[in-house]
């Protein structure tokens, strides 16, 4: 069920790894075979009934996809018959690998991604994979990548669940991808070669000042993907130490193989919960990290991610790094994989409230008249707002120990009460000392007293 501030044209479906499932009755596989729809190949129905009573709903999408179908086999006839003076015979032999370059091949190549776009938006298996077929086989018709589908790619191979082949092909990038000598023109050098890399290592391999917005999102996730599996692992073995304590151990790793979502989580099943507390740690402090990373490439996805609905209507014509309108795409691109990846935002905005509750206490009086002489026009609700977001990597791990905790009160909670009580006493002692005014009323001496609270 689609949550009240997310875009129904988003959050199709029930949340969760992708199958078949009937487009009109949410019905997933069964014994009997689901009805593809022969219009977009991309839908399926459990009855000829469903899909008649689903045809109103389905008919624009449905139409738009064989349009879509239809122009790409002209373009590709065309493409393999080419009777250019200049490009003449079939381009996809003589070609492939520098395609961009060759302008005939520019419509064909247009052609095929508004096609496989129009089957990523339209979120099911058949759909999403057959986008990402198409991705991968453009990417080898054209290595230099003109159009920038290697920020499609990594949120694709989520939502498939392939989050190896994910980790590698943004390993790739982040090598071999940003050597300034490497040669695109030349097909005998690898491509795309990086193969089981380790995702449990420190995400150190993202240099630089600024990154790839789209592929640093894409870590994060694929990291909250493993911290949740190792939770619910940590959960389903607390729940049956309190009820069922002699569960063979066979019938419990069958429940914790349910709960866990990345094919990458089977070697968390032989880890002890203490070991798994320290994968959880190790995956929190990786977030944190790859968090700051995406504030540096971009500062407003986070904001987008919590807040979908003020974005994802439309989208821009063009866009600057670190722009809202790159977020927007980065949002187009990558919000599918976030929205059926369960417990991924809902653990962002517990961090994001816990921080906007934890901060609370500095917004005072005197911080406000401070912000006022700044030229500053945020109200403190807006202050706080703004706190909370860029706040939100800082938090991460309090809101790992609520998901993992079964405690009736959070331990966030605490944290946060310890947190106000330190700041009372803090306070209170100032409020006992004698301070020199000449130094109180001075730029530096207000800048000073207030630095660990302001934001830029």
């Amino acid at each position: 069920m689609a949550s009240a501030n997310v875009p129904s044209n988003v959050a199709r479906g029930p949340r969760g790894s992708l199958k078949h499932r009937c487009a009109h009755c949410g019905t997933g596989d069964t014994d009997n075979p689901l009805l593809i729809c022969t219009g977009c190949k991309a839908v399926r129905y459990c009855t000829k009934d469903h899909q008649v009573e689903h045809r109103a709903q389905h008919k624009f999408a449905c139409s738009k996809i064989k349009k879509c179908r239809k122009k790409l086999e002209v373009e590709e006839h065309g493409m393999r018959n080419s009777t250019d003076t200049i490009w003449p015979g079939n381009l996809f032999e003589r070609y492939a690998g520098h395609f961009w370059g060759v302008l005939p091949t520019r419509p064909y190549m247009r052609a095929r991604f508004a096609l496989l776009n129009s089957l990523r938006k339209e979120g099911t298996l058949d759909g999403v994979k057959e986008c990402l077929s198409h991705l991968m086989d453009m990417m080898r018709l054209c290595r230099s990548d003109n159009m920038g589908l290697r920020d499609m790619i990594p949120a694709v191979m989520l939502q498939l669940d392939q989050d190896q082949e994910c980790y590698d092909f943004v390993k790739w990038y982040a090598g071999s991808g940003q050597d300034s000598h490497y040669d695109w023109g030349n097909m005998d050098l690898p491509f795309l070669d990086v193969k089981n890399a380790d995702v449990y290592e420190d995400p150190s391999f993202i240099t630089g000042e600024y990154g790839d917005p789209h592929h640093i999102a894409a870590l994060i996730l694929l990291k909250l993907k493993l911290l949740q599996d190792a939770i619910n692992i940590r959960l389903v073995r607390k729940v049956i130490a309190a009820a069922a304590k002699h569960l063979p151990r066979e019938l419990q790793i069958r429940i914790e193989t349910a709960v866990v979502r990345s094919p990458l989580s089977t070697q968390l099943y032989k880890q002890s919960s203490i070991e798994l507390l320290s994968m959880e740690l190790k995956f929190a402090r990786h977030i944190k990290v790859l968090g700051a990373k995406l504030t540096d490439a971009n500062c407003s996805v986070v904001s987008g991610l919590l807040r979908p609905d003020e974005w994802l209507d439309d989208l821009p014509e063009s866009y600057s790094p670190g722009s809202a309108e790159e977020m927007q795409l980065v949002l187009d691109y990558g919000y599918q994989a976030w929205w059926q990846m369960q417990g991924a935002l809902e653990l962002l905005e517990n961090a994001r409230k816990i921080a906007e509750k934890d901060s609370a206490n500095e917004i005072d009086d005197d911080m406000m008249e401070h912000l006022s002489r700044k030229g500053d026009s945020r109200t403190g609700a807006e202050l706080l707002d703004d706190m909370s977001f860029n706040r939100i990597w800082g938090y991460i791990d309090w809101a790992v120990e609520d998901a993992a905790s079964l405690a009736s009160e959070r331990p966030s909670h605490v944290h946060t009460r310890t947190n106000r009580e330190a700041w009372e006493a803090a306070m209170n002692e100032e409020e006992g000392e004698s301070f020199d005014d000449s130094e109180d009323d001075s730029e530096e001496g207000e800048d000073a007293f207030h630095a660990r609270a302001f934001v830029a």
